[in-house]
């Protein structure tokens, strides 16, 4: 909706009537009246009480804050001035109430009387709205919410903005408030009160075809995602369970989103499966299929889900909840209690990676506890899922959160395996777990080049010995803002992960899982050629989803360029050269091997049949299909593949 600022409101003072301004006589009727934007360098006619206001809007974000968002312009109402400890109130002029509508954005702190915005007629509160927070894990993004005032037209009312709170989420953000002749938002009454993390909105009439909605990696239908969770194998399904803000497009109100796959490429978002409980959110955790019934809770002869998560609520704590069909619903087990209690490192402690271990008949929990260094891992044992022993302590500089330990032949040799632990930034070390310690020669290895892969898991209870992976690619994804997208965030293509003897020492390998040739859409395939004539062949060939392939001779003085949609990336000195980051691909015996996945917003680089991986968020032109390759040197091409690639939705 498109709307017009009054004439005679400047950028610091406020309309003192919501009252319909007369029109001009080229002008259309006006639909919203501006009453305050808190854009000017003071506060104007408002009157200040107390010191959480300061003598001016905000500019954003204050110091020790989380990110802000979703205000207007660049400035807004932020009370966190000083921490939760400031209080106040900030109070309008006297308002002739003329429309029939109020709405405004807000949000911060949940608490009616001490957080919130209040209208005031007669000197009684008779509207209020406060932000939707009261537990730790929530997000400082404004939304747009509305009053219906038709009741006070014609009356004399003040707005007041009022932060009396100084406990935890003790401070209201607002911005941007009009009157208007329409609502807009959600109503204040359903706002003011949070909107129930119980009663989720359907998402089922939110598409897929946004123009830059991920084509084959995997996203929410709405609202942020981060850290794959929970990823298992059962009956039939591939279950990915996520962090989920079922709010918003920024993190916040953490929730185990849930999809289903048979392929691990075509996917099925069902209703979320872990919940808020007792003024906590739901953090990044692991599930496992209790084939023993250890935890007694089996019904016929189904085996039971049990999923383990961390409670973020200070002092955070590791709990389980279970699933007796298949994952659809889930109940906590002892209403959400600790199977393992805050060790006493910080709030820090979470992420449990659970795995059954059948040379000691155990089972296993990995859990990061301290980010200082050296970082520390503990590792615990179970016999029933209930109750945890600590068995060792694992300490380096590299780990931080999200710990996976995986078991994976060498070369493809299943009597010759290796364990491997990796965290969330995906460094990670190789070498012999016992069911109780974890050794290694102390040598860390980074496992992916790019800047985008962050807080990956493996599928346990794989149905076919492989190892598949799944990472969040983090980061500002620019696209995803545009046009209202209704998701942000996207997850990795799923890739098998091996490790493989080379020259260096063994080392973890990963690759697109074979799946993704479901979507294969025809394309061009070519051997024994060369640059030149590869890229005669290529002119005219359109694509926007793609897997690209490439085997070439090269030379020290090869220079290669390849544009994908728009995407350069250049081959010399013995590496891929994209998006400012050096990616290894090293020529094996005069042959550089290269694979790159793009879809609508990211672009997946794997040299060296995978040794080398990078994963990138990518601001790609929608109407950039073409692919080009070109080089000085007319370099020899062993083979090319090129996919064009249908979508998975």
């Amino acid at each position: 909706m498109n709307r017009r600022r009054s004439p005679y409101v400047g950028t610091s003072l406020l309309l003192l009537c919501l009252f319909a301004l007369p029109l001009l006589a080229d002008e259309k009727p006006r639909v919203d009246v501006l009453i305050a934007d808190f854009e000017g360098p003071s506060y104007g006619d408002w009157k200040v009480a107390g010191d959480a206001f300061g003598k001016q809007p905000a500019t954003g974000t204050l110091s020790g804050q989380m990110e802000v968002s979703g205000y207007e312009g660049k400035q807004l109402v932020n009370t966190f001035l000083g921490g939760d400890r400031s209080t106040g109130t900030l109070t309008s002029p006297p308002i002739e109430i003329q429309q029939p509508y109020v709405h405004f954005l807000i949000g911060g702190g949940g608490y009616a009387g001490e957080t919130c915005l209040n209208l005031i007629v007669d000197g009684k509160v008779v509207r209020t709205a406060t932000g939707p927070n009261r537990k730790p894990g929530g997000s400082e993004h404004l939304e747009r919410v509305y009053w219906d005032v038709r009741d006070f037209v014609g009356q004399r009312a003040v707005l007041q903005i009022v932060d009396q709170r100084t406990g935890g989420w003790g401070h209201i953000n607002v911005d941007d408030i009009y009157a208007g002749s329409l609502p807009l938002g959600l109503p204040a009454e359903e706002f003011s009160q949070g909107p129930s993390l119980q009663t989720f909105p359907s998402y089922a009439s939110v598409g897929y075809d946004q123009t830059y909605r991920p084509q084959f990696h995997f996203t929410s239908r709405k609202h942020w995602l981060n850290d794959p969770n929970g990823m298992v194998y059962h009956d039939g399904e591939y279950h990915l369970f996520f962090q989920h803000n079922p709010l918003a497009n920024v993190w916040g109100n953490m929730t185990w989103g849930h999809a289903v796959s048979k392929d691990m490429v075509h996917w099925k978002q069902l209703p979320h499966a872990i919940l808020p409980y007792d003024e906590g959110t739901i953090f990044s955790g692991t599930a496992v299929i209790d084939h023993k019934n250890s935890l007694g809770v089996q019904k016929g002869d189904t085996p039971t889900m049990v999923a383990a998560f961390t409670f973020a609520r200070s002092p955070f704590y590791q709990a389980l909840a279970y699933s007796n069909d298949q994952g659809r619903t889930f109940q906590l087990w002892n209403d959400g209690k600790p199977v393992v209690a805050n060790q006493g490192y910080d709030d820090g402690e979470r992420d449990p990676k659970i795995f059954w271990h059948e040379p000691t008949q155990k089972w296993v929990m990995v859990l990061w506890v301290k980010q200082a260094k050296p970082g520390r891992v503990l590792f615990f044992n179970s016999d029933d899922l209930k109750t945890w022993t600590e068995v060792s302590q694992f300490d380096r500089d590299w780990v931080f959160e999200c710990m996976d330990l995986i078991h994976l032949p060498v070369d493809g040799d299943a009597s010759n395996k290796k364990w491997v632990l990796y965290d969330a930034s995906f460094e990670y070390e190789i070498g012999e777990f016992d069911g109780r310690q974890f050794t290694t020669d102390k040598v860390a290895h980074r496992g992916d080049y790019g800047p985008n892969f962050y807080a990956a898991q493996t599928f346990n209870n794989s149905p076919d010995e492989r190892s598949v992976i799944i990472g969040w690619m983090r980061g500002e994804n620019t696209p995803f803002r545009r046009e209202e997208m209704p998701f942000h965030q996207q997850m990795s293509f799923p890739q098998t992960m091996q490790l493989r003897t080379t020259p260096d020492g063994v080392r973890l390998f990963r690759w697109p899982v074979k799946e993704i040739e479901s979507l294969y859409d025809g394309g061009i395939q070519l051997e024994r050629t060369d640059v030149a004539s590869v890229g005669d062949q290529l002119k005219g060939f359109q694509a926007e989803l793609i897997d690209f392939s490439i085997a070439l001779e090269a030379h020290a003085k090869t220079d290669l360029v390849i544009e994908l949609r728009g995407q350069k990336m250049r081959w010399n000195d013995g590496a891929i050269h994209y998006q400012n980051h050096r990616v290894p691909a090293p020529a094996v015996e005069g042959v550089v091997k290269l694979r790159v996945l793009v879809d609508r917003a990211s672009v997946e680089l794997f040299t060296g049949e995978g040794r080398y991986v990078a994963t990138f968020n990518a601001e790609i032109d929608p109407q950039a299909k073409s692919i080009a390759i070109q080089s000085a040197g007319n370099e020899a091409i062993r083979a090319l593949d090129v996919h064009r690639l249908k979508s998975a939705w």
